[in-house]
């Protein structure tokens, strides 16, 4: 059995390894407080980077039809969205524009190439759900707190 009292024990070098531990600690976190804000920090890891776009202008892909498939372009900023169809003419691949339309002004529509029922026939089907509820003594409809009288446009 080995005698405890004859184990070398350095506590001189394990003393220099805990201060070089602690400069170096007070070295990293001396430079991350000084660093002005902003520098050197730009996505965080966590954060996702951007999608494939620029100031507002978004790209992607999609298929337009069967066996057509075109390159779609969304503009934040602006409002508008347009399209590319990728076609092949000659056996040379080319973009051509097929379609562009700017939603600056849509949500300003109530009723516009939709199915039944319209926005009209739901406001009068809560309504009466509503007068019905308040003469049974019931709980009225959950919905918006307005009146159910058809929405008029509204300038934009």
């Amino acid at each position: 059995m080995p005698d405890s009292s004859h184990t070398p024990v350095s506590v001189r070098g394990s003393n220099t390894a805990v201060w070089v531990i602690a400069v170096l600690l007070a070295l990293v976190a001396g430079s991350l407080w000084s660093r002005p804000y902003g520098q050197g920090a730009g996505v965080a890891w966590g954060q996702s980077p951007p999608l494939a776009g620029a100031r507002g202008v978004y790209a992607f892909t999609g298929q337009i039809d069967h066996n057509r498939y075109g390159l779609f372009m969304l503009d934040i900023e602006q409002g508008t969205v347009w399209c590319y169809e990728i076609e092949s003419t000659g056996g040379v691949r080319k973009l051509r524009l097929i379609a562009a339309r700017s939603w600056v002004y849509d949500r300003y529509l109530r009723d516009f190439n939709c199915a039944d029922p319209d926005f009209r026939q739901v406001q009068q089907l809560v309504a009466q759900q509503r007068e019905a509820a308040a003469t049974s003594g019931g709980s009225a409809v959950d919905g918006p707190q307005r009146d159910a009288q058809p929405l008029e446009r509204q300038s934009p």
